[in-house]
């Protein structure tokens, strides 16, 4: 069965910090250093287990409207076995409201299986164009693709645009 400890509560944080930084590249990601610094009112880590093993991660933040999923992550030895699927659709029955998180544009095949993967359980492809923000000083934007639960109007999209901005990247408007 799976179950989600937060991070501050699990025996796994090593196991998370190394997924976390083997999973994303540094430019996709805040330093691990930092993820304890955040709003802990609103941002949430999450180590994903099967029984008392860890099999993956998740971080979140919780807004008034909306949820947004900062970063999901199985251990690489236990993809494509249907245990992204399965933590994931967990993660997603316990959120009422509309979730949203960023894809990479499908310009490699990993990047088109994951459009694939949360399509296949019923999240939307916006059609607007959005930037994802650097993580660090220096950083370079990177072009995505939000996906969410629900169709998001241009005037939905853009104010979750500008909340992502100003609480998860730290800047104004752009």
């Amino acid at each position: 069965m799976i179950t989600f400890n937060n991070l501050v509560d699990s025996d796994h944080s090593h196991f998370a910090q190394e997924l976390f930084e083997e999973a994303f590249p540094e430019q996709e990601r805040p330093p691990f250093s930092s993820i304890r610094h955040r709003d802990a009112g609103k941002f949430h880590f999450l180590v994903a287990e099967n029984g008392d093993d860890p099999v993956g991660i998740l971080s979140y933040w919780t807004f008034e409207e909306f949820v947004y999923v900062e970063h999901f992550a199985i251990a690489e030895e236990l993809r494509g076995q249907g245990l992204g699927k399965a933590v994931f659709l967990n993660f997603l029955s316990q959120q009422k409201e509309q979730i949203v998180l960023e894809v990479e544009l499908p310009t490699t095949e990993e990047a088109d299986h994951r459009l694939e993967f949360y399509a296949s359980m019923g999240l939307f492809r916006n059609t607007q164009e959005y930037i994802q923000p650097p993580y660090r000083a220096g950083g370079q934007e990177i072009p995505m693709i939000i996906m969410s639960k629900y169709e998001l109007s241009d005037d939905e999209f853009d104010e979750i645009r500008d909340i992502l901005y100003k609480e998860v990247y730290n800047i104004s408007k752009k």
